[in-house]
């Protein structure tokens, strides 16, 4: 499942429509579906309000991975930056 993918399945799981999820984050509907469509990628601090909203792991949310333990914050970013990487 790519990135794109994943946000687009977050969002349909938490019954959230494109529109209804732009308000909640102050953002462009055309934002949202840019980074469903894989066009662009949320900032740091789009994914923190994701992450909240979801309620799922950061890890969940940027590398589908579900997590058992709590993943300190610099090793979250590490994971992040690697995974934006490989596009």
């Amino acid at each position: 499942m790519t990135f794109a993918d994943q946000l687009t399945s977050q969002r349909k799981r938490a019954g959230y429509t494109r529109s209804a999820l732009a308000k909640e984050l102050g953002v462009s509907l055309n934002q949202v579906a840019k980074w469903e469509s894989g066009e662009s990628e949320p900032s740091l601090t789009i994914l923190r309000q994701l992450h909240s909203i979801y309620e799922i792991s950061m890890d969940e949310l940027i590398l589908n991975e579900t997590t058992s333990q709590s993943v300190s914050p610099s090793r979250c970013l590490t994971r992040f930056d690697k995974a934006f990487k490989k596009k």
